[in-house]
């Protein structure tokens, strides 16, 4: 019986040394050899070959040795008697991910989860769903996600001209994110908004309290927008008034471990 632990320990180990040494010369390192025992079982089941295959290009073969880098520092912020085997439910979709994700804000969600199932007190946080909600992420929402990490709600309002013929709405989802943040697609934001909320980050929400306690970023959000200079050039020649409706998302019990979970 104790052999044949052993020799299971011998396979994971030589399974992990065959798929880092692709990508390290010294496999003592101990950054190196951190991942590799965190890692062993989920290399054990990916085996060289077949992560030889998706990794058939060297462009592809240096972002994933990237990724692996950047899951070694983190590794290193963990006490070495924290450290902990990785969950193959987790590990093996992650690595997977890994050997074609280029962005790095999304590749940081990934090896920041990843950690997060490499210790032994954190390891609850890292639930299998997260990974489906990273790969339904843009680069522009991970950025958001990061600024709203410490927050418990994103006020918003939808921006409405009444005229002849009903209401036209001009702005959909007006937020202080679009001025605070350097985003690719900045008008998007409203489908990025609402992306969080099929994925199970956002609810809407009404509250009176709430919309009080964000008054000053309601009256900062329309100030950025200039609703008043757009007040005076629409109205009355083109609508008869425009005003704000006041709205807001609330952060989800899911959406907070998630964002624990995949944002440090």
């Amino acid at each position: 019986m104790e052999e044949d632990k052993e020799n299971q320990i011998v396979g994971l180990v030589k399974a992990s040394s065959n798929i880092l040494s692709q990508f390290y010369q010294d496999l003592a390192q101990p950054s190196v050899k951190a991942v590799g025992q965190a890692l062993a079982t989920v290399f054990e089941l990916c085996p060289n070959s077949l992560l030889s295959l998706k990794l058939w290009s060297e462009k592809r073969k240096l972002h994933f040795q990237k990724h692996l880098s950047e899951y070694a520092k983190k590794l290193e912020d963990i006490p070495v008697e924290k450290r902990c085997e990785v969950d193959t439910q987790v590990g093996t979709p992650i690595v997977e991910r890994l050997t074609y994700t280029t962005n790095d804000e999304i590749a940081d969600l990934f090896t920041t989860l990843l950690a997060m199932a490499s210790n032994v007190d954190t390891k609850n946080r890292a639930h299998p769903s997260f990974i489906h909600i990273i790969e339904n992420l843009t680069p522009d929402e991970a950025i958001i996600l990061r600024h709203i990490k410490d927050l418990d709600y994103v006020p918003y309002c939808e921006v409405r001209a009444k005229g002849s013929d009903g209401y036209d709405i001009l702005e959909n989802c007006l937020t202080t994110l679009r001025y605070d943040l350097q985003l690719d697609y900045p008008q998007n934001i409203g489908a990025y908004l609402s992306n969080f909320v099929s994925l199970g980050i956002l609810i809407g929400n009404r509250d009176l309290m709430i919309q009080l306690n964000a008054s000053e970023d309601y009256e900062r959000m329309l100030q950025c927008y200039g609703l008043e200079d757009l007040k005076n050039e629409l109205v009355p020649s083109r609508y008869a008034a425009i005003h704000a409706k006041k709205d807001f998302y609330i952060i989800t019990p899911i959406g907070k471990l998630f964002l624990r979970a995949c944002i440090k």
